[in-house]
């Protein structure tokens, strides 16, 4: 976890679970992927492993302990909608960020299918909590599909990550989307991003 962090539009990160497999061309310069793996096979550091998709139980209460309201990125450094995350798992994650509803929680996924199902098999009557954020990132016009997904999911506050903006979108349904996000590509090798 990140008490503090420099991503602009959160306060805190929380990483139950670290690790991820590319998915789309939005994966190629994995800022995280990057990140994790400068330490593989540095005896004792916590990515050790580099970034093989590794579940953090010890790290699953910790919003709770946490008194001071702030918004937090869940998972900066996986994907909390990985196929290798098992659903009991993600349902502690969902448990503790319902426990812990002073914070404000912002669940970003490229595998947007799978949030959509899993948050209509988890909220049946009600749509899941205001203060749990769900979003999906869109990073060319290819990736737009996910945006349906996500208006199709019983969500209270729906958001989007057009970034890494690497290619055209084009026109952009945002009926029931609350906030959007824009940004280019960073790190080597970066692509350019043509506002």
């Amino acid at each position: 976890m990140a008490d503090k962090t420099n991503i602009e539009w959160t306060d805190s990160t929380w990483n139950p679970v670290t690790g991820c497999t590319k998915i789309s061309r939005g994966c190629d310069n994995c800022y995280a992927e990057r990140f994790a793996e400068r330490f593989r096979g540095v005896p004792g550091n916590h990515f050790e492993t580099g970034f093989d998709l590794t579940l953090r139980p010890a790290r699953l209460t910790q919003p709770v302990t946490w008194r001071r309201p702030r918004m937090i990125f869940v998972n900066s450094m996986s994907d909390q909608f990985h196929k290798g995350i098992p659903v009991t798992y993600t349902d502690q994650v969902f448990d503790t960020m319902e426990q812990a509803d002073h914070h404000v929680f912002q669940v970003l996924t490229k595998r947007s299918s799978r949030m959509s199902k899993y948050l209509q098999r988890r909220y049946v009557d009600d749509p899941c909590p205001s203060h749990i954020w769900c979003g999906v990132s869109v990073e060319d016009a290819q990736a737009k599909s996910r945006i349906k997904h996500l208006q199709d999911a019983p969500a209270a506050t729906r958001f989007l990550s057009i970034e890494p903006l690497i290619g055209p979108v084009g026109t952009l349904d945002l009926e029931g989307i609350h906030w959007v996000i824009v940004g280019g590509e960073s790190g080597p090798g970066f692509r350019l991003m043509n506002p």
